[in-house]
């Protein structure tokens, strides 16, 4: 009894410490999208995340990032003003930040897309 309690414990761990893993260590899709309504509005941005390279995207423009982890500090830089925001990620879900609506301060700035 005691040894099919200590094999049983074993797996019961090593599928806790798999599933921990993988909810941490999984792939999560970021669409940043810098299209404007009005597209005269629509301005140069350099989008900067936490431990990746700043990336650069054009007026009108979509960018595609691939992060891991759950929670993501980024900053947007618009003709030297800086906007600051964080990003929760849930299991299996990428999101979508409208860079026009974060700017503004709406509450509808991201939006959260299916992945699989």
């Amino acid at each position: 009894m005691k040894r099919v309690l200590g094999i049983l414990s074993f797996f019961l761990g090593i599928i806790f410490i798999t599933f921990i893993l993988f909810y941490t260590g999984q792939e999560h899709t970021l669409i940043i999208d810098n299209k404007y309504k009005e597209k005269n509005e629509s301005k140069n941005i350099v989008f900067k995340i936490e431990g990746e390279k700043a990336k650069k995207i054009s007026k009108n423009k979509k960018a595609i990032l691939e992060l891991k982890g759950l929670k993501h500090k980024f900053e947007i830089e618009i003709d030297g003003e800086n906007f600051y925001g964080e990003i929760n990620f849930s299991l299996n879900r990428g999101s979508e930040i409208m860079v026009e609506n974060f700017v503004a301060k709406k509450e509808e700035w991201i939006k959260s897309i299916p992945q699989y």
